[in-house]
């Protein structure tokens, strides 16, 4: 297939999960035999860039087989495509938008409740147009039907690439291999508010005042706000942002990985850091996120789930852990095991694509480029 992936804005030097799954659905659909087709600007070199002059590029689109929208939070321009007349004029035979997120995210992002009733109109006036959506998480395949009004939701969750994220990839330097040592780190932007932050800094500071002080260790991954920097106990390391391909060097030398949100926006996400975790043989603890929840009961490890807000719980459970070394190698062969079975990135990118083909056999259309 001919893929008009327009919207997608991929970084070589990226740290955000957002332009990891960028990546990985470039790379795997590529490799499952299909094009994919974006404006200039993106980095990416296995995509093909639409050219700017506007006959040149209604000719290009025209060849098309799918227009592939990515979602944030807000509505793209190019949703206006899905309907008439730019899609009489770009003649795509299906539309598939790809939700990562709910429009209230938006308010974490600093939008007003006005500007996300009005993204919500807007993906209503044009979801008539969308074949399918794609999205990565139950919760939120009921939202995209329930009240934005598309007719088709497929789930597809998130995943990693166990070929890129392995327990065996040489660990930075930085971190220490002590065999009495747990290192247990967290990834993500703590000045998201949806990130569960405190719980991690009052887990540490239990842990500090304990004896378990030395053998307990906090790193820290990600772009974090300046004002939290003074509040860190001396277990707990701050890293900074680390370029996405090198995350595997610095999980392979941790034991235990931590997603921590507060209930509300993140129900409905698929957390990348919870599959590249799991795909670096890493034991994983974390709040009642919806999908994690789903994972952890197929690794039976619902005990494992920190309830909201419970920072001596997650101290607990650390603590916990630091004494069962037998558990911890358990754990992270199941946690590995089931990437490379099922939550990878070719995986997910192989269901999408089947479903899109299904799409366009329903409709008697055959791919343009078969």
């Amino acid at each position: 297939m001919k893929i008009a992936f327009a919207n997608a804005k991929y970084k070589l030097i990226e740290s955000s999960g957002g332009n990891a799954h960028i990546n990985q659905f470039i790379n795997n659909a590529v490799a499952l035999g299909h094009e994919i087709w974006v404006w200039p600007g993106n980095q990416h070199s296995l995509v093909h860039h639409l050219p700017m002059k506007r006959l040149d590029m209604w000719r290009t689109l025209r060849s098309m087989d799918v227009l592939y929208i990515r979602i944030e939070t807000a509505p793209p321009s190019t949703c206006r495509w899905s309907l008439p007349p730019h899609r009489w004029m770009y003649g795509f035979p299906i539309v598939v938008w790809e939700f990562n997120s709910i429009p209230e995210y938006g308010l974490l992002r600093g939008k007003t409740s006005q500007e996300i009733e009005q993204s919500i109109l807007i993906f209503r006036k044009y979801s008539p147009g969308c074949d399918m959506a794609i999205c990565v998480s139950n919760n939120l395949g009921d939202y995209v039907t329930d009240k934005l009004a598309i007719k088709k939701a497929f789930v597809v969750p998130n995943g990693s690439d166990p070929n890129l994220f392995k327990p065996d990839a040489p660990p930075v330097k930085q971190l220490s291999n002590s065999e009495n040592q747990l290192n247990v780190v967290w990834i993500g932007s703590a000045d998201i508010s949806w990130h569960n932050f405190d719980i991690l800094l009052s887990a540490s500071q239990i842990i500090h005042h304990s004896s378990y002080k030395d053998r307990i260790s906090f790193h820290i991954i990600g772009k974090d706000s300046a004002d939290r920097f003074g509040r860190l106990p001396p277990n707990v390391f701050y890293w900074g942002p680390v370029p996405y391909e090198q995350l595997p060097n610095w999980l392979s030398g941790m034991d235990v990985g931590l997603v921590l949100y507060h209930s509300g926006q993140a129900d409905f996400g698929s957390p990348v850091k919870l599959f590249d975790y799991l795909a670096s043989g890493l034991t994983v603890v974390s709040t009642d996120q919806p999908q994690v929840r789903e994972v952890f009961e197929q690794m039976g490890q619902s005990d494992l789930i920190v309830p909201d807000n419970d920072a001596t719980d997650l101290a607990d459970k650390l603590i916990r852990l630091a004494n069962d070394q037998e558990r911890i190698q358990r754990q992270g062969e199941l946690s590995r095991k089931l990437v490379i079975d099922h939550y990878n990135w070719r995986r997910a990118v192989q269901d999408t694509m089947n479903e899109i083909e299904a799409i366009l056999d329903q409709k008697g259309i055959s791919n343009r480029t078969s």
